[in-house]
């Protein structure tokens, strides 16, 4: 159908008569569509946009005073569809990245789990080849966190005997330990900070 007045097109478009909201789509659709892509990356999606924003207008059954007032309503239902798609957007983007963060810090700690697994395995193979006396001070101090005078005491020796045994483990681990599973090792020793 051929509109000749303003009038007649707003008041069958306010009625919801489909041959006028035809004729609005038809004039408008391309103006709206370019509008709502300003919104979003793809072509599709503004034209669902513009397409939304006709459906919504046209169902809300509103009175227009002319094709002015249609059109700006168009252009900010269009506007309110556009940031709304863009909030809906950034909310998706923003949970995917959490989850990648969330996947990857998991695989960071597995990564971890595996090297202390592994480190510590190689270090409790290489004190099974110390000596029995040097091996039992690395482990009480080392392992299990007794000070060199708790060790002594513990084991009715010279405070300067653990000293010396836990030099000469070291010594000797040195040899035995990969350089990274020895770097670890000494990691300890200076956290312990008793030598």
């Amino acid at each position: 159908m051929e509109y000749t007045g303003e009038k007649e097109l707003l008041e069958d478009f306010s009625t919801g008569k489909e041959e006028a909201c035809a004729y609005i789509y038809h004039r408008y659709f391309a103006s709206i569509c370019l509008f709502a892509s300003s919104f979003v990356d793809e072509t599709k999606e503004s034209e669902d946009i513009a397409e939304e924003s006709f459906i919504r207008l046209w169902q809300s059954k509103r009175n227009f005073e002319s094709l002015h007032h249609l059109k700006a309503a168009l252009y900010q239902t269009a506007r309110r569809l556009g940031i709304n798609y863009q909030t809906s957007r950034q909310r998706r983007i923003n949970r995917v990245d959490a989850y990648v963060r969330l996947q990857d810090q998991d695989q960071s700690n597995q990564l971890q789990e595996i090297v202390y697994t592994e480190t510590m395995s190689e270090l409790y193979d290489a004190l099974k080849k110390l000596p029995p006396k040097a091996r039992q001070i690395v482990e009480l101090t080392y392992l299990e966190g007794y000070s060199n005078q708790e060790v002594a005491d513990l084991l009715h020796i010279n405070i300067q005997t653990v000293k010396n045994q836990k030099l000469r483990a070291l010594s000797l681990l040195r040899k035995l330990l990969s350089r990274n599973s020895f770097h670890y090792l000494i990691s300890i020793v200076f956290f312990s900070s008793e030598i």
